[in-house]
């Protein structure tokens, strides 16, 4: 009887402890459909100020490029090899916080998906928009 009480007791435990456990199931964003335009203000613009996400360093009188809204197109663009539509896969705003990259960019990566939508962005010609 008293095996029985040990071994009821071990399952109710067990059943306490798997119950009381709790999983963070992170909604990874998609890459843009093929037809999809990606704009610079909607959706690129939120991916660097997310918090102190890239604009943690990448800030005026901060990094290089500076990402804050009001600077970032225009320090993107004004950089050499930062932007380069004509092979956007060679793109510094793309290749170095790629979550690809682990030797160059080593702080803060794109999170899963982000550095599709920068990728498609300068395939479309990296406006302004």
């Amino acid at each position: 009887m008293r095996k029985l009480i040990e071994k009821l007791i071990g399952v109710v435990t067990i059943i306490l402890v798997v119950s009381s456990c709790q999983y963070k199931f992170i909604v990874e964003p998609e890459p843009p459909p093929p037809g999809d335009t990606i704009s610079f203000k909607n959706d690129l613009l939120p991916i660097w100020n997310d918090g102190d996400y890239c604009t943690a360093c990448h800030t005026t009188g901060g990094q290089k490029p500076d990402l804050t809204p009001d600077n970032a197109y225009n320090s993107i663009m004004g950089m050499s090899g930062v932007v380069v539509t004509s092979d956007p896969p060679s793109s510094l705003i793309y290749l170095f916080p790629s979550p690809s990259n682990t030797k160059d960019h080593t702080w803060k990566k794109y999170k899963s998906g982000d550095d599709a939508i920068v990728l498609k962005w300068i395939e479309q010609g990296a406006k302004n928009n």
